[in-house]
C-alpha cells in the first residue's frame, strides 16, 4: 500500500515516448468525481448509486483504514447524504467538508483534466526510468475521486473485486488500481495549472509504483528479493521504491533540483532510518513495534516524518544526478542492493551526503 502526500510544486517537464518495449496503458474513471459533484450540486439525489461507484468505494474504504476505523455501509451512506443534504459531520472520517468547501475548484480541475492528455504525459516521463531492453505490458486502472483522508493526494492499492466492492489483497495478488483525490489537490495548491501540474506529479509517482510492480514479477532478480519478506527487507525495497518515485515527482515540479527545505529534510531522514533499521533487526522487536516502523517509513502522517521514504528521496536523487540517469535505471535491473551500494559510494565522495549505519551495509550484501 503506498500513498503520496502534497508537496510544492513548480512548472512541469515533459518528455516524449519513445520506448516500444514499454506498452503501459492508462484507463481513466473520472465517474465517482464527476457523481460526488452532482451530489453536492443537488443535480443528483440517490446516494446508493455513488457509494456504489468503484472509485468511490476505493476512496472510502482507504479513509477508513488511514483514520484506522471500520464503519458500516450505512455510515458512509449516511455521510453521503449529510454532503448532499449539507449537514455537516461530527467526525468527518471521509473528508467531505473539503469537498464542499473547494466544489468550484474540484470542477474546474476535473474539467481540465477531461482537455488535456493526461495519461500521455505520465507515461512519457515514467519510460524514461526502466531499462529499455525490459518489455513491460500492463493497463493499469485510475480511479479519479473527490473526497478522501488528508494524508492521502493519491494512492496504489492492490485489489481484487467483489461486484464493485474492494477487497484489498497483498502483492502479486489481484490487480494494481491507482486512486487520486481531486480535493486534496485544490486544497493544497492556488490556481487550477498549478493543480494540474501537481497531479500529473502525483499520477507519475503512483504510476511508477504499479509499473514497477508488474516489472518486478518478470524480473528474475527481483522474484528472489522479493521471497525475502523479512522487515528489513521490506524496508529496504520501500526505500528505493518511494525514493525513486518522489524522484520523479519532484522533476516534474521542479526540473530536477530539491528545495533547501526538502533536501535537508531527506538529510535528516537518514539518520532516523539508521535508528529504525537497528530496532527492526533486533532480536528482541515485537511484530507490533515492527509493523509501527514500517508503516511509518511512509505513512507517518506527513512528508518529513516518513523516513523511509524521504531518505529514499536523497539516496535517488544523489544517484540520479551525480552519476547519471543509467545509474539509477541500473538499481532497478539490479535490485534494492545496487541502490543501496550506489547511495553509500556517494556518501565517501560528498560530505552533504548523511552516510549509511554498518548494519544496513552488512545486511544489504547478503
Amino acid at each position: 500500500m503506498r500513498f503520496l502526500t502534497v508537496a510544492s510544486l513548480i512548472p512541469l517537464l515533459l518528455h516524449s515516448q519513445s520506448n516500444p518495449n514499454f506498452n503501459v496503458s492508462l484507463q481513466v474513471d473520472y465517474a465517482s468525481a464527476e457523481q460526488i459533484i452532482e451530489l453536492c450540486e443537488g443535480r443528483m439525489y440517490n446516494v446508493k448509486n455513488v457509494a456504489d461507484l468503484r472509485g468511490t468505494q476505493l476512496a472510502a474504504a482507504t479513509s477508513m483504514v488511514l483514520a484506522r476505523k471500520e464503519l458500516p455501509p450505512e455510515t458512509f451512506q449516511r455521510e453521503l447524504e449529510g454532503l448532499r443534504d449539507k449537514f455537516k459531520s461530527s467526525d468527518d472520517v471521509f473528508g467531505f467538508a473539503p469537498t464542499r468547501a473547494h466544489l468550484a475548484e474540484i470542477k474546474a480541475l476535473l474539467e481540465e483534466y477531461k482537455k488535456r492528455q493526461l495519461d500521455r504525459r505520465v507515461l512519457a516521463t515514467i519510460e524514461q526510468f526502466f531499462p529499455n531492453d525490459a518489455r513491460i505490458s500492463a493497463t493499469l486502472s485510475v480511479y479519479i475521486v473527490a473526497f478522501g483522508n488528508e494524508n492521502a493526494s493519491a494512492f496504489v492499492r492492490r485489489v481484487v473485486w467483489s461486484g464493485n466492492t474492494p477487497i484489498f489483497v497483498g502483492e502479486g495478488q489481484g490487480e494494481p488500481i491507482i486512486v487520486v483525490n481531486l480535493q486534496r489537490l485544490v486544497e493544497s495548491n492556488p490556481s487550477t495549472e498549478i493543480q494540474f501540474i501537481e497531479t500529473l506529479s502525483t499520477l507519475a509517482h503512483e504510476t511508477f509504483h504499479a509499473v514497477f510492480e508488474v516489472y518486478q514479477s518478470t524480473s528474475p532478480v527481483w522474484r528472489v528479493i522479493n521471497t525475502r519478506r523479512e522487515p528489513l527487507w521490506e524496508l529496504a525495497e520501500l526505500v528505493q521504491n518511494e525514493g525513486i518515485a518522489y524522484r520523479i515527482s519532484f522533476q516534474q515540479r521542479s526540473g530536477g533540483s530539491l528545495r533547501p527545505n526538502i533536501f535537508n529534510g531527506a538529510r535528516n531522514a537518514v539518520p532516523v532510518l539508521n535508528s529504525a533499521w537497528l530496532e527492526l533487526s533486533s532480536p528482541g522487536v515485537s511484530s507490533s513495534r515492527s509493523r509501527e516502523l514500517l508503516m511509518n517509513a511512509n505513512l507517518s502522517g506527513s512528508f518529513e516524518k516518513n523516513y523511509g521514504a524521504t531518505a529514499g528521496l536523497l539516496m535517488a536523487f544523489a544517484i540520479d544526478t551525480k552519476l547519471g540517469r543509467n545509474a539509477l535505471t541500473e538499481t532497478i535491473t539490479n535490485g534494492v542492493g545496487d541502490f543501496f551500494q550506489k547511495y553509500d559510494a556517494l556518501t565517501k565522495q560528498y560530505d552533504e551526503l548523511p552516510r549509511l549505519s554498518e548494519e544496513i551495509k552488512r545486511e544489504l550484501k547478503r
